[in-house]
Parts: C-alpha cells; sequence; structure tokens
C-alpha cells in the first residue's frame, strides 16, 4: 500500500523524470543485455560515491491492445542501443490515498531501473542483488528514482539495486476465472522482472545466486506469494516482506472474479456483460480507453475510497506453465508450503496511518462512518456483518462509545489502532506464527524487526497533507532504506537520521550476503528494534501490537 501504502504498502504518485542524485558529465556506461544493448548514465550518490543507472529497462512487451488481460509477454531483441538513461512512465493508476487524485501512468510500463556501483567494494566479486517491489495496494506506486534513489545502497560498494513496475488494479489483476482472462497479470509481470535479472544480472556484475527480493506494503504482500508460487521457485535466495503480508483480509483472493469482472463492465458503461461470453467479455473491455477504466473504480466502491485494494490476487484454478498460484495463499502458507529460503519481516508503530490519517483529519467523514459504523466497520475490515464482528470490534477499538457514537472525541485516535492491526499488524503476526507451527520442519531461517526510529521527517505528511505529528508511520522506514529526494529533504550528515540510515542499510546488506545467522524461531521470536536511543534493542517476546491477545482477537472475528 503506499504516497507509499503501503504497501498496502502506500506510494505517492510523483513525476517520473529524474531528480535527486548529481548527474556525472562523463561518456555513458554501456552494458549488453539478452535483448541488445544499454546505454545507461552515470550519476554521483549524496554520499559523493559514482554509480551507473540503467533507467526505463523493458523487461516485457508492452502489455497493450491484444496484451491487455493477458499473461507478460516477452520483449523483442532490438537492434542498436536502446536509451536507458530517463525513466519511462507509471503503470496506469488513480492514487486514492491522495486527496483528489486523478488517473496517471500508461499501459507500457513494463520497466526496471538497475542501479550499479562504479567502484565495488570487493573487485572480481560478485555482488549480492537486491530486487524491491513497490507498495501501493496494487492500485499505486512506480520505481521512480525520486521516491526510491539508490544512494544509500551505493555508498556501501557492494549491492545491485533493482527497481521493478507491475501493472496495477484492473490491468494488473482483472479477471474472468478461466484461461481468457486468468488474473494475477501484475505478479506475473513481477516474476518476469525477477526472470529479466536471472538472465541478465551477471553482465552487470551481479551474482544470480544472491538475488534478495524485497517489497514493502502490498510489495511485502507480493514477496511472499513469490515464496509461495512455483513459478518464481529458484528466482531468488533471500525474501524481505516490509510492512505488508499476503495472509491480510484485502489480499483474500477475489471469491467470484468473472461476477467481479461484469460488475467492472458495467462501471464503464458495457451493456449486458452476463450475457456475454468470457472471450466477448474481454473484447469488450480491451476496447475501453485506459484513462477510463482507471477512473472507473469509483464505481465499485462502497463508501469513500473503499475498498482500497479492490483489484488483488486470485486462485487460478488450473495448472499450467503459466500458473502462479492455484490454490488459496492462506491456506497453503499455513500447511508451510513455501520456498525454504531466509527470509525476514518487520513493522512500525503506526501502520494504519496510510489510511486512518484521511478519515481522522476530516469531521464529515468521522461523522458518515459513525452514523453507518455497524455496516461500514465491518466491511472497512473484511468481517462478515453480523452482530459478533460489530460487537468485537466496539468491545475492543471503541469500548466507550455507544451504539449510535462508536466514535467520540475521546477514542478518535483509535481509528488509527484498527487500521494498523487489521491491514497490516495482524496479517504479518499471524504469518510469523504460522510459520512457527512447522519450526520443526523449516529450513528456513527469519528474522524480525520493529523500526521505530522517528525522524524530522515522515510520509504522514502526505498521508495527512499536514505537519502534525502522528508518530513512526507507514512507509517511514523507506527513507532510511532509500533516497527519496522528491519527497524530503536529504538527512544532514552527521545527524541521527543519517546513523540510524547507515545502520538499517547495513542490515539489508549482511541479509543479501549472509541470510539469517541465528533465526530459529521456537514458541516466540526474537525481535530486532531500531530507536531512538541510538542502539538496536533485541526483544525475546512479541512486542506490543505484536501480540497473542491480538492475534486471538482477529482469529476469532475472521472465523
Amino acid at each position: 500500500m503506499d504516497a507509499h501504502f503501503v504497501t498496502f504498502a502506500l506510494i505517492l504518485l510523483i513525476s517520473s523524470g529524474i531528480s535527486g542524485s548529481k548527474d556525472t558529465p562523463n561518456i555513458s556506461p554501456q552494458t549488453c543485455v539478452s535483448e541488445g544493448c544499454l546505454r545507461g548514465r552515470y550519476f554521483t550518490s549524496y554520499g559523493g560515491k559514482r554509480f551507473e543507472a540503467y533507467l526505463g529497462v523493458p523487461f516485457a512487451a508492452p502489455p497493450v491492445g491484444e496484451y491487455r488481460f493477458k499473461n507478460p509477454q516477452a520483449i523483442q531483441p532490438w537492434t542498436g542501443v536502446y536509451d536507458a538513461s530517463f525513466e519511462r512512465s507509471k503503470c496506469v493508476q488513480k492514487n486514492d490515498l491522495l486527496p483528489n487524485a486523478a488517473v496517471e501512468g500508461s499501459e507500457d510500463c513494463l520497466y526496471l531501473n538497475l542501479y550499479k556501483p562504479v567502484t565495488a567494494k570487493n573487485p572480481g566479486k560478485p555482488m549480492a542483488v537486491m530486487v524491491f517491489i513497490h507498495g501501493g495496494g496494487y492500485f499505486a506506486g512506480s520505481a521512480s528514482m525520486g521516491e526510491f534513489g539508490p544512494d544509500r545502497l551505493m555508498d556501501t560498494g557492494e549491492v545491485i539495486l533493482v527497481v521493478i513496475q507491475y501493472r496495477l488494479g484492473a490491468f494488473g489483476f482483472l479477471s474472468t476465472g478461466d484461461r481468457v482472462a486468468p488474473g494475477n497479470f501484475g505478479l506475473k509481470d513481477q516474476n518476469a522482472a525477477l526472470r529479466w535479472v536471472q538472465r541478465n544480472i551477471a553482465r552487470f556484475g551481479g551474482d544470480p545466486a544472491l538475488v534478495t527480493l524485497l517489497g514493502q506494503s502490498a510489495g511485502g504482500a507480493s514477496v511472499q506469494m513469490h515464496m509461495m508460487s512455483p513459478l518464481s521457485k529458484g528466482l531468488f535466495s533471500r525474501a524481505v516482506m516490509m510492512s505488508g503480508s499476503a495472509l491480510g483480509f484485502w489480499h483474500r483472493p477475489i471469491e467470484d472474479p468473472l461476477k467481479f469482472a461484469q460488475e467492472q463492465a458495467v462501471a464503464v458503461g458495457i451493456a449486458s456483460p452476463t450475457s456475454m461470453s468470457t472471450e466477448e467479455l474481454i473484447r469488450a473491455l480491451r476496447e475501453v480507453d485506459a484513462i477510463e477504466l482507471g477512473k472507473s473504480i469509483d464505481n465499485l466502491k462502497f463508501w469513500f475510497v473503499y475498498p482500497l485494494a479492490a483489484y488483488h490476487p486470485v486462485v487460478e484454478n488450473y495448472v499450467d506453465s503459466e500458473t502462479f498460484i492455484s490454490e488459496d495463499p492462506n491456506v497453503v502458507w499455513a500447511r508451510g508450503e513455501y520456498h525454504q529460503i531466509p527470509w525476514r519481516t518487520g513493522f512500525v508503530p503506526n501502520e494504519g496511518a496510510f489510511s486512518s490519517l484521511q478519515i481522522l483529519l476530516n469531521a464529515s467523514l468521522v461523522a458518515e462512518l459513525n452514523e453507518h459504523a455497524e455496516s461500514y466497520m465491518p466491511r472497512l475490515f473484511g468481517c462478515k456483518e453480523n452482530e459478533k464482528s460489530r460487537r468485537m470490534l466496539r468491545q475492543r477499538f471503541f469500548p466507550d462509545g455507544t451504539d449510535t457514537q462508536w466514535i467520540t472525541d475521546a477514542n478518535l485516535n483509535k481509528i488509527q489502532d484498527i487500521f494498523s492491526e487489521a491491514f497490516i499488524t495482524y496479517p504479518i503476526a499471524l504469518t510469523v506464527k504460522q510459520y512457527v507451527d512447522h519450526v520443526e520442519t523449516n529450513k528456513n531461517p527469519i528474522d524480525l524487526y520493529y523500526f521505530s526510529f522517528k525522524g524530522n521527517h515522515s510520509h504522514s505528511k502526505y498521508f495527512s497533507n499536514t505537519d502534525l505529528d502522528f508518530g513512526v508511520c507507514h512507509s517511514d522506514d523507506l527513507s532510511y532504506l532509500f533516497r527519496s529526494k522528491d519527497l524530503f529533504d536529504d538527512f544532514e550528515p552527521d545527524s541521527p537520521e543519517t546513523a540510524a540510515s547507515a545502520k538499517l542499510v547495513d542490515y539489508y546488506v549482511r541479509f543479501a550476503y549472509d541470510g539469517v545467522q541465528d533465526g530459529t524461531c521456537q514458541k516466540k521470536c526474537a525481535i530486532l528494534e531500531f530507536a531512538n536511543d541510538a542502539s538496536q534493542q533485541v526483544k525475546t517476546d512479541y512486542m506490543d501490537g505484536f501480540d497473542d491477545e491480538m492475534i486471538a482477537f482477529w482469529t476469532e472475528i475472521y472465523s
């Protein structure tokens, strides 16, 4: 969800122009890949280190025309030298995390950005590779260098960074429930990018056997999906889920994808879609203008911008060489059937900020939510609309409210807590708990982190459109791993923020090379905290907001 979800891991829609790092006016770097040769661009990082950038590199054919609602197609080789000195468009999207969001982007968007140090820390030794999947609830986000600048990682001289884009919303996840439009196109785009990395990363000095797949919010959920997909087996050797899990209610497979595709057709004015064959339905939807199709998501909401992630993965009810997942991921993960590789997951204190702040700071929305609490509250958090759900939600989060007014001035901030738990922290806790249930048979060690460091910048500025203090919010840790020049001013060289960033970057780089050293969880798992006291503290138990009581509550309510 990403300004950043997300993700659900949340992502701001920013321009695709290059900003941030200083361009170095030298001869352009060139590298030849399996499809042809690339001409990139040199940059100098904020820390003074030079790196190569290959921007807007195609990894699949443009999914336009007859390729809309199809699995990604192979990119055709080109002649001459491809200009990889500038970024290409983000994918078509309407970022409902921002006020008055407009539809932006292009269908021709399957591109990646690749960065490598000019001077490697260990010359002659292949470098570890980090492939990042942006968040945005599967409806927003991009690979923008202005948001996911590589400077902090390039300054280490130890890793290659690849940031990828993938189809979003209806373009990425509409399905007819059969082979006509099987769905999961966005996840398959990510898979195609991983295959591109495997084919080509050695040409940049990277080690294809040391690929870490990491994502944030919906990007983190995507990583978990790749851990379960047979299609992605062997394409990466480490996994990181930042503030995101595929076990969240918002990620539950769409039960009747054909019915939803028919509702989408009605939303764009297609007559009598239920009388069409799936072939006819998809042909009609391919004729719809991309911007109009993007706008039509408003017609599929029940209140305000909800559901945020209207489109998300589906179960493909058959198995062939292009099937991403053929069973409910909640069932697959609970059985312990995932790739046996080291993995990491973590979260921040105020995960719900990406969505809760829009309501919290809008008196009209609070009044509407209060008026319709018995209906809206269960639907907002994926619960059944029955007396048990209403009673449980009110007692846990709004016990001082009344039947007619759940939300009061005294408990208003609880809106942040309920969004945080339902969307992010409970799914992560469940992910870890179910891993622990299989600890005796698992060969893949894990570690957990909690990023509570509070710096001068916060993504709450974009979520709330204010400078008010809402603590450490969803996506705030991203600014310590990446340089987000289009969002925030740079950290001062000797500041606590710079020191915290150095620790977080080292934490990820070491993982990219060494995996998890002491990651065996028994009944509980230790959590590494990045805090403001300038030390990293190991917690030997679940922390507040990541505890057994919370797990029991949401497990019962969803049952």
